[in-house]
């Protein structure tokens, strides 16, 4: 098992999926800040890949080898599986590198409302 993989946290096997819009803004919160110094190039993708290859290699019933499509549309908990590596992922880089604090969410980068497409 991945020591980094922390099945601890969920309880009774079964995630607060209402929570799912939290820890993607964390999600991305935490590749932003990694992106800037620790881990140059690294994207959202990137930590996906890596939540997912923590979360299947850490279950004996999931290879390392599945990848997103696999994992949301093959297995029945898929939905889950998904939550719960993003919020192991989150958790375990702000351990790593946030001392343990929930990660600041990203700044607005764009105004409201959208520009015009047909504006010149």
């Amino acid at each position: 098992m991945n020591d980094l993989f922390r099945p601890d946290v969920d309880t009774n096997g079964s995630e607060p999926l209402d929570e799912g819009g939290t820890w993607l803004l964390d999600l991305v919160s935490a590749v932003d800040h990694l992106r800037r110094g620790y881990r140059p190039g690294f994207t959202v993708w990137n930590a996906l890949d890596e939540a997912l290859d923590w979360a299947t290699s850490a279950n004996d019933d999931a290879s390392a080898a599945d990848d997103l499509p696999e994992v949301l549309t093959a297995r029945p908990d898929g939905h889950q599986v998904l939550h719960r590596a993003i919020r192991d992922w989150v958790l375990i880089m702000a351990d790593m590198y946030n001392s343990g604090h929930h990660w600041p969410h990203p700044a607005q980068r764009r105004t409201y409302p959208p520009p015009r497409l047909d504006a010149e």
